[in-house]
C-alpha cells in the first residue's frame, strides 16, 4: 500500500467511543491550562489594578486639594479655596437670615442640593453663585491692595482667631481639625486655609481703609437729607380715635334675610358665626362716630393723647400724608377717617423736626443665663489690670463677644433692652465710666434636657456720644452705595471659568440664556465663562 493510500485509509477512520472520551478529556486538560493561565494573568492585572488604585489616593487628594476647580481672570483656584468661601456665605447666610428660614420650613443643616432657593436654582446652587462672586471679588481687592502698597500685619488678629477656632472646637466637644471641617469643608485644614483666612483679614483691613476714604461729608449727608426729609423727620402730634359701635345682632337696618336659610345657618355648624352688619347698619355706626369726632375736635388741644418724636413710617397710613403735608403749621386740626376699620381720628398737629438726640457708642460684654463666670467677677478682673478701655476691649474678645471688641457704635433705645437703655443714654454718662446691669430672665436647656433658669447681665463700658441717628442711617446708605460702585468697577473682567462643570447654576444661566436667544438649545455640556460676580455682569 502506497504512503499516500495509507494517509486516505488513516483520514477515513471511524472514531470509537474510547477516542471520544480520550479526545474529551484531553480537551479539558488543555481548558484547564489556560484557565490557570488566564486566572494568573487576571490576579495580576487585579493586583496591580488595586495597587493603582491605593497609589492614587494621595494623587487624587492632591489633584482635589491643590487642582482646579474653577478659574477666575486665569487664576486657579482649588477645592479647598471654593470650599471655604462657599461655607463662609452659606453660613452667614443662614446667620442672618434664620428666623425667616425657620418662618418658611427651610432647613439649611440638612442638604441644601435638595431645597429650593427659587424656581431654578437650589440653595446649593445659590450659595456657590454667592462663592464664586465674592472670590472674584476678593481676587479684584487684593489686586487693588498691592497696587496700592498697602499692607497689614495680621499675626495678632490671627492669634484670636487661632484662640477662638480652640474654644469653639472644646466648647463643641470636638477636636479642632473637625470644627475647621465644619466651618469650611471637608478638605479643610488649619494648614490649607490659613492663607485664604490671613488673606481675608487683610483685604478686610484695606477695605476699612477704602471706606473711610470714601466716607461722605456731612455736606453730604445734609443734601441727602434735605432730599429725603419724609423719611427722617418726627413729628409730634394729639390724637384721639373714635370707634363705630356696629351691632352684634340684626337691628332694623339690617338686610332683610330668607328665613329657611336663617333656619338652615342656625341648625348648622356656622350657627355661632358673628353677626356681620349690613352697609346700612355701619354707614348709621360711622355716622354715630362722625358726630362724636366732630364734637371733639374743638377740645383736642386739651384733651388729645399727646404722641412724640414720630417718624412717617411708623404714623398710620391714613394720617401720613396730612401730618407730613409741607404746608402743616402748629395747631392745624382734623377729622380722619378710617374706613377699614370702622374709626375716626381728630388729631392735631402740634410740630415737625429733625431729631438731634446723640446715639451713644459703649463696649459691652453680655453673659447669658449658663455663663460660668459672673458680670462682678469680670468687671473686678477689668480693675484689677491697668482699666482702660483697651483692656476692656480685650475682655470683651476673652469673654466671646460677637462684636469686636465688644464695642457698639450708634446705640439708640430702640436698640438695646430697657435697662441698657436706661443706663447708657442718661445724659450724666461720662466716658470711662462702668458699670453691672441685670437684664431680663431666661432659660436655658443643656444638652441632656435639663432646664436652668437664669438672668442675663451686662458688662457696660461708655465710650462716649455720636451722631444723631438720621446721620449715621444716611452716612451707612451713601457710603454702601459708593463701596458697592467700587466694587463692582474693579471687579469687571475678573472672568470666571467653569471648564471641567463643578458648578450647576452655570448651566442654568446657559439654558436661559439660549432660552432667551430663541435657540432652544442649551450649550451647558461645553466648557462654561461666566463673569465673576454680578456686578461684573
Amino acid at each position: 500500500m502506497s504512503k499516500k493510500e495509507a494517509e486516505n485509509k488513516e483520514e477515513k477512520k471511524v472514531l470509537t467511543k474510547y477516542d471520544l472520551k480520550m479526545q474529551r478529556r484531553e480537551e479539558e486538560r488543555k481548558k484547564a491550562r489556560r484557565d490557570e493561565l488566564t486566572g494568573r494573568i487576571t490576579g495580576i492585572v487585579v493586583v496591580l489594578a488595586l495597587l493603582c488604585l491605593v497609589l492614587s489616593f494621595p494623587i487624587r487628594s492632591y489633584l482635589t486639594i491643590n487642582g482646579t476647580y474653577i478659574e477666575v481672570a486665569g487664576e486657579k483656584v482649588s477645592r479647598v479655596e471654593f470650599d471655604y468661601h462657599y461655607n463662609l456665605m452659606k453660613n452667614s447666610y443662614i446667620t442672618q437670615n434664620s428666623y425667616y428660614l425657620s418662618m418658611f420650613g427651610i432647613d439649611l443643616s440638612k442638604d441644601p442640593s435638595a431645597q429650593m432657593y427659587n424656581d431654578q436654582l437650589t440653595f446649593q446652587d445659590y450659595f456657590e453663585q454667592m462663592a464664586v462672586n465674592n472670590i472674584a471679588e476678593n481676587k479684584a481687592l487684593r489686586d487693588q491692595m498691592k497696587a496700592a502698597g498697602f499692607t497689614y500685619d495680621a499675626t495678632g488678629e490671627y492669634a484670636k482667631y487661632e484662640e477662638a477656632i480652640r474654644t469653639a472646637a472644646s466648647v463643641q466637644g470636638v477636636t479642632e481639625k473637625a470644627y475647621i471641617q465644619q466651618l469650611y469643608g471637608p478638605y479643610a485644614t488649619a494648614s490649607r486655609v490659613k492663607g485664604f483666612v490671613i488673606e481675608n483679614m487683610e483685604l478686610g483691613a484695606f477695605y476699612e481703609q477704602v471706606s473711610r476714604e470714601k466716607a461722605p461729608t456731612e455736606a453730604e449727608i445734609k443734601a441727602y437729607y434735605e432730599e429725603n426729609a419724609d423719611s427722617y423727620d418726627s413729628v409730634n402730634y394729639r390724637i384721639l380715635t373714635f370707634n363705630a359701635e356696629l351691632p352684634t345682632e340684626p337691628t332694623e337696618l339690617a338686610d332683610p334675610v330668607d328665613e329657611t336659610e336663617s333656619a338652615e345657618g342656625e341648625e348648622g355648624a356656622d350657627g355661632d358665626k358673628a353677626y356681620t352688619p349690613s352697609d346700612a347698619e355701619i354707614e348709621f355706626a360711622m355716622g354715630e362716630a362722625r358726630n362724636k369726632a366732630d364734637a371733639a375736635l374743638g377740645d383736642i388741644s386739651t384733651l388729645g393723647d399727646l404722641q412724640e418724636n414720630v417718624k412717617k413710617s411708623a404714623v398710620s397710613t391714613q394720617l401720613r400724608d396730612w401730618l407730613f403735608d409741607d404746608t402743616r403749621k402748629e395747631g392745624d386740626s382734623s377729622v380722619i377717617e378710617n374706613t377699614a376699620s370702622h374709626l375716626y381720628y381728630v388729631v392735631e398737629f402740634v410740630s415737625r423736626y429733625l431729631d438731634q438726640t446723640p446715639t451713644a457708642d459703649a463696649r459691652i460684654i453680655v453673659l447669658g443665663a449658663d455663663s460660668e463666670v459672673t458680670a462682678d467677677a469680670v468687671l473686678d478682673e477689668w480693675k484689677s489690670g491697668s482699666a482702660t478701655e483697651d483692656s476692656f476691649a480685650e475682655l470683651a474678645e476673652k469673654y466671646g463677644s460677637s462684636a469686636e471688641g465688644g464695642l457698639y457704635e450708634g446705640l439708640t433705645a430702640g436698640a438695646m433692652t430697657d435697662e441698657l437703655a436706661a443706663w447708657i443714654l442718661d445724659s450724666a454718662r461720662t466716658e470711662g465710666e462702668t458699670a453691672v446691669i441685670t437684664g431680663n430672665e431666661e432659660t436655658h436647656t443643656d444638652a441632656d434636657g435639663t432646664t436652668h433658669t437664669g438672668t442675663t447681665t451686662y458688662v457696660v463700658y461708655y465710650v462716649g456720644t455720636n451722631a444723631p441717628a438720621w446721620s449715621l442711617d444716611i452716612e451707612g446708605i451713601l457710603l454702601t452705595e459708593r463701596m458697592n460702585a467700587y466694587v463692582e468697577e474693579i471687579s469687571q473682567g475678573y472672568e470666571v471659568t467653569n471648564d471641567k462643570g463643578n458648578l450647576n447654576y452655570f448651566k442654568i444661566q446657559e439654558a436661559e440664556k439660549a432660552s432667551e436667544s430663541g435657540s432652544g438649545e442649551s450649550e451647558s455640556e461645553e466648557p462654561e465663562t461666566s463673569e465673576g460676580s454680578d456686578n461684573a455682569q
